[in-house]
């Protein structure tokens, strides 16, 4: 649908039906406490499972104090009056905010009604199809302004802070300064530690790729396979170049860990190799999440604050559904046997990433050949290479020099990305351009952004609808048996989510 169309739609939806109430429920770090004014009560989950309720709040430096009541961890009232909570103490901060639709005006919030009605109005035909996936980072390319990478995409609570790294592929470097443009496009709440890029001179004629394990390796010269078979056939057309052209599969209708294998030859090599891919998932693993968080339905703030009071092992554990369905597996036939050398995950549908999986082959005959075992409908893979690898190299560490936001400096912005021990936090619709300065404008460096933070996913009304606290145990608890239950429905939501899902983007 034409985005024209969409928002007429959108505008006479909004002025034809009668008014309506509804709760939104946000989620909110602790370092970044809302005001009273934006919410008429805020649910404080501590880390030791208790709940604190207040109706009136004031913020200080290191603490949270108001007026409300105590829960204990089986929310049965202990105490009430007046609390200081020290923040410290605070797992995560809830709010409800109650919305009424009403007919548009000719003022500016019925224009603001009107662009947050085409948003919702994407999710409330397709919950599951809404657009999300942490910080998006946009960089200047031969072709104009692309997605070039997205941050921290397993992060989503503050105990799965993780350091993600992305190769900045697509890149275009002219000069001695490098901007990127960081955005929150969804309904989210990002709380960005650290941004920071690396920089390594390419090899002439070559590219330089990052392994699973962070390595650097220039790689001088770069083969397309041969031969690529999968179940559907010849598959070698959508790997052999880096284009908008993926290769797709269609997730198992019985159960979705079901895993698929491709098979490719490369020309003989022999020496140090390493086997490229540019990939990313599907939507997949973005169905199995919000369809967790709508089993969850009105629980999910407080299975949240249960999960920031886990050590991170334990709290990885929850994400089972996604762990069993977001891995690639590679293995090298070699002297007569298949062996594994090597595995990839990287969450998120966004953008492609590239990343290299080396291994050393000794002096033989024959052409190499590799597998790759993915589940199936999990990932779209668009380019595999064999590349003839150097040793590692060390990157140059690149700082952000300036921050700016809405064609403004933002020096508290840069301040917090160089402190460690702060987050940047934002909003849905915020954006900010992050600058950094190259070593020396006559080299040609391959760029990596690093990315560290967490994010919290703001729950959805419309999910609220198929709260089940017997599915939300079954996908948490058993994840192999809940990808078997939720197969059917995914095969019958997967064809329009990938448009639905593009469409859902939330811009100012």
């Amino acid at each position: 649908m034409r985005s024209s169309n969409c928002v007429l739609i959108c505008l006479l939806f909004v002025v034809a039906c009668s008014p309506k109430t509804w709760d939104q429920r946000n989620l909110h770090a602790p370092s970044r406490p809302p005001s009273p004014t934006d919410a008429a009560v805020l649910k404080i989950h501590l880390h030791s499972g208790e709940l604190v309720v207040l109706r009136d709040w004031r913020e200080a430096d290191t603490a949270l104090s108001g007026t409300g009541a105590w829960y204990d961890m089986d929310r049965r009232q202990v105490r009430s009056g007046t609390f200081t909570i020290p923040i410290d103490s605070i797992a995560l901060l809830e709010t409800s905010v109650r919305h009424t639709s009403r007919p548009a005006g000719p003022t500016i919030m019925a224009v603001f009604t009107t662009i947050w009605g085409v948003f919702t109005a994407v999710c409330v035909a397709d919950p599951k199809s809404c657009f999300g996936s942490c910080p998006t980072f946009y960089v200047a390319s031969d072709t104009g302004e692309v997605l070039a990478a997205e941050g921290f995409s397993s992060s989503i609570a503050r105990v799965l802070e993780a350091r993600d790294l992305d190769a900045l592929y697509a890149a275009r470097v002219t000069g001695g300064r490098f901007t990127l443009r960081m955005r929150n496009e969804a309904l989210e709440t990002h709380a960005v530690r650290r941004l920071r890029l690396y920089a390594t001179p390419r090899p002439p004629g070559g590219r330089v790729f990052a392994s699973p394990d962070g390595r650097f390796f220039p790689a001088g010269t770069i083969t397309r396979p041969t031969r690529c078979t999968a179940a559907e056939g010849d598959c070698l057309p959508a790997l052999t170049a880096v284009d908008e052209i993926e290769r797709v599969s269609t997730a198992d209708s019985l159960d979705l860990a079901t895993v698929e294998t491709i098979e490719l030859e490369f020309p003989h090599a022999t020496g140090q190799l390493g086997l490229v891919l540019g990939a990313r998932q599907s939507l997949l693993s973005t169905f199995l999440f919000y369809q967790t968080m709508a089993y969850l339905g009105t629980q999910a703030g407080a299975m949240l604050a249960r999960v920031e009071r886990m050590p991170p092992e334990a709290a990885r554990r929850i994400m089972g559904m996604a762990r069993l369905v977001g891995r690639i597996e590679v293995e090298l036939w070699d002297r007569g046997a298949w062996r594994t050398v090597g595995t990839y995950e990287e969450a998120g549908p966004l953008a492609t990433q590239f990343t290299v999986l080396p291994f050393a082959r000794a002096a033989t005959d024959g052409p190499v050949r590799v597998r790759i075992h993915m589940t199936k409908g999990a990932w779209r893979l668009g380019y595999v290479a064999l590349a003839q690898l150097g040793e590692p190299a060390t990157p140059v560490r690149l700082d952000p020099e300036s921050v700016t936001r809405d064609g403004f400096p933002d020096d508290g912005a840069l301040a917090t990305l160089l402190d460690s021990t702060r987050h940047l936090v934002t909003y849905p619709g915020d954006e900010y351009v992050v600058a950094f300065r190259l070593p020396n404008t006559e080299e040609d460096f391959e760029l990596f952004l690093e990315s560290e933070g967490y994010y919290y996913e703001w729950m959805r009304q419309e999910w609220l609808a198929e709260e089940d606290a017997d599915m939300a145990a079954l996908v948490l608890m058993q994840p192999a048996d809940g990808l078997r239950v939720l197969a059917r429905q995914y095969r019958g939501v997967a064809p329009r989510m990938e448009r639905l899902f593009w469409s859902s983007r939330f811009r100012r």
